[in-house]
């Protein structure tokens, strides 16, 4: 349970710091510097790491899965993550529906925060195993 929490805990960290700073790399250059983020822009934010933190818990799951269940989980999640963000943004008034422009960005920010995640994820744990690996062949 304490590695799953962990697990959550970076998750949340790496989805809420990429979204900060390809926020404010957006804003900078479509907007101008004298974008503010209000408290409710930040709590905004935060309750997406959350959820992409907790709807992350299916795939933790002790059960060995295949291939193909996997992808199918990941692809689940990206959805679920990708509409939950879409909702959120649009509720905080981020973005309308009828600027397709602004559809369009978000969309593109949505995507690349969960590449820049999963990568991070993806190289942290590489790491990891090739860590623990090197200690298993040391006590051999």
């Amino acid at each position: 349970m304490k590695e799953k929490l962990n697990i959550m805990i970076n998750i949340f960290t790496r989805v809420v710091t990429t979204i900060f700073l390809l926020a404010s790399i957006y804003e900078a250059i479509f907007v101008g510097f004298e974008v503010t983020f209000s408290i409710i822009d930040v709590w905004g934010i935060m309750i997406i790491g959350l959820l992409c933190a907790v709807c992350y818990l299916p795939l933790l799951n002790e059960q060995n899965y295949s291939k193909k269940t996997m992808i199918i989980l990941q692809i689940a999640y990206a959805v679920i993550i990708n509409a939950a963000t879409l909702v959120t943004g649009f509720l905080l008034g981020w973005f309308n529906f009828k600027n397709p422009f602004a559809v369009f960005s978000f969309e593109v920010i949505i995507i690349f925060v969960y590449i820049t995640v999963m990568l991070i994820s993806y190289k942290i744990d590489s790491d990891s195993a090739k860590e623990m690996n090197e200690k298993l062949k040391e006590r051999q």
